[in-house]
């Protein structure tokens, strides 16, 4: 009984002072926080695992832990807000993706992003098509933030007094070079189709692709691996 009442208080107390530290650092939410966040409420969530787990551990040395975490997270928060240069160690900075309609494969391959992932983020953001972008930044928290082409710059319909067209969720054919042949299966083309369309863009095999994809209104769209 006397080690259940141990955990309960080891508990409440890791749990306000969880709670204190965020509120008194002002954090945001772990799907906003950059890579630095993450790893500070790993390892002051660490610090209360142990007050409960280790029996040799007592809530005041996991109060001092936690309380000097946060002075030492207070302390680089200064540093990054009056010295520019140390945010890019602490909280590194946005990677231009897409420059001028143009996927970089190189700030790719270093941020660890694949096509599939960039595809993934863009969607979130309400983007279906790689058409429809001029510029994107991949920032520190993960997500990416998009400057759109003029052309697909969002109106209202209405007040332009525009009929509706109707549209079609863009079906990738082609990712790094590999052919998609379920997705070629399920707008009804062959792979010798996909071909001959290539061959209408100067390009002779799938492995120099980087995106090709299919919609009904506009047909194929394709960027080379450069």
């Amino acid at each position: 009984m006397r080690e259940l009442l141990s955990i309960v208080i080891e508990l409440s107390v890791g749990l306000f002072a969880l709670l204190l530290l965020t509120k008194v650092m002002g954090r945001a939410s772990m799907s906003e926080s950059t890579p630095f966040d993450f790893i500070s409420m790993i390892v002051v969530g660490d610090f209360v695992s142990d007050a409960i787990y280790d029996p040799h551990t007592h809530v005041y040395k996991v109060i001092f832990a936690i309380l000097f975490w946060g002075i030492l997270i207070y302390i680089i928060d200064l540093i990054t807000l009056k010295f520019y240069q140390s945010r890019r160690f602490f909280e590194s900075e946005p990677a231009l993706i897409i420059n001028k309609g143009q996927i970089d494969r190189k700030v790719m391959k270093k941020n660890r992003v694949d096509m599939n992932h960039l595809q993934m983020l863009l969607r979130d953001r309400n983007i279906f098509s790689l058409r429809e972008i001029e510029f994107a930044l991949l920032e520190p928290n993960g997500k990416v933030s998009v400057m759109r082409k003029s052309d697909y710059e969002q109106t209202n319909r209405n007040d332009l007094n525009i009929a509706q067209k109707s549209v079609s969720i863009p079906i990738t054919l082609i990712s790094d070079g590999v052919v998609l042949t379920n997705n070629l299966k399920r707008i009804g083309k062959t792979e010798s189709w996909l071909e001959s369309e290539l061959k209408k863009h100067s390009v002779h095999e799938p492995k120099h692709v980087m995106i090709a994809e299919w919609r009904s209104e506009d047909g194929l769209y394709i960027q080379k691996i450069r």
